[in-house]
């Protein structure tokens, strides 16, 4: 780590560490909304054609 002439981290570390906090910060907010967020119908539907179909599979034998 880069120093100054009194020894403590340069102007330039500490400033790349705030800008990665307040990144960090950030994407948690918009990550926390995203799961806020409904579940859209035709997103269901498909999972529930993908559970079908492998129910039908075990049910054949096929798994």
């Amino acid at each position: 780590m880069t120093k100054n002439s009194n020894g403590a981290p340069a102007a330039g570390r500490r400033s790349n560490h705030e800008a990665s906090d307040a990144i960090a910060s950030q994407l948690k907010r918009y990550y926390k909304s995203v799961e806020q967020e409904p579940i859209p119908d035709s997103l269901l539907d498909l999972l529930e054609k993908l559970d079908q179909a492998e129910r039908a599979g075990i049910a054949d034998g096929a798994n």
